[in-house]
């Protein structure tokens, strides 16, 4: 962490010569007051950079279980200038001997303007239960429904396909399977470095507790690389396979 220094220099006794400007003086003194102006004017006119906005482009993930492959979720980034859509989906399959013990396939679609949700749709298989989710925002609120039942958000919360780096503390995420907001804790871990399918990256690890238990790690560039979390007694594990 970067802090002021509390001390300070003593100032010189010698007074200071009030000495005339030259024109050069003249001139090189208007040179820097007009690029001051100019470098104010671009950055209150700039377009803003919204905050941890991924490079664009699609994003490949491998899923294993206990370190076997079950499947893939791919995400992609599609900016126009005013709204960022992320689309995931994801497709999962566990099996033994040839038989299917579970398949899991789910379409995402996160419609962001600035710092808040505009939509967020999610169409699931859920091991053979349909689950959907379509959530507009009216006013100030995320509204819609679950399977037929109402389901209401802040729309500014971050959702769980956790694109967004996490806040350290108490935050809310929106549960994209089931449109629930989900109450977690989240405690930073430091910066690990990784050896991934992309090679090896320098990450930072985040925990998060609560109605979702998993870790996550996040590169330089705020981009989700890994991910992983305990089911069912079995250890899930989401890596970054392709980058743009």
């Amino acid at each position: 962490m970067v802090t002021e220094s509390t001390s300070r220099q003593a100032a010189t006794s010698r007074p200071l010569i009030s000495r005339p400007l030259t024109w050069r003086g003249c001139l090189a003194r208007r040179a820097a007051g007009a690029i001051l102006l100019a470098l104010s004017l671009l950055t209150a006119s700039g377009p803003a950079v919204r905050a941890d906005s991924p490079p664009l482009g699609i994003f490949i993930y491998t899923i294993a279980r206990d370190g076997t492959p079950i499947g893939q979720q791919r995400m992609e980034f599609v900016d126009d200038g005013e709204k960022l859509r992320v689309i995931s989906h994801t497709e999962l399959e566990v099996t033994l001997l040839g038989l299917t013990l579970f398949d899991f396939n789910q379409q995402v679609e996160e419609v962001r303007a600035g710092d808040k949700i505009m939509s967020l749709t999610s169409d699931a298989d859920d091991d053979g239960t349909e689950r959907k989710v379509n959530l507009i925002l009216q006013g100030d609120v995320l509204k819609g429904d679950y399977n037929g039942n109402d389901r209401g958000a802040d729309p500014k919360l971050s959702t769980s396909l956790f694109w967004q780096r996490p806040q350290v503390g108490d935050m809310q995420v929106i549960d994209c399977l089931r449109g629930r907001v989900r109450e977690v804790t989240v405690k930073d871990l430091g910066v690990e470095t990784l050896t991934l399918p992309v090679g090896r990256v320098e990450t930072h690890h985040y925990q998060m507790t609560g109605d979702w238990k998993r870790d996550l790690w996040y590169d330089a560039n705020g981009v989700l690389v890994a991910g992983q979390l305990l089911k069912d007694g079995a250890m899930i594990r989401q890596e970054l396979q392709q980058r743009p």
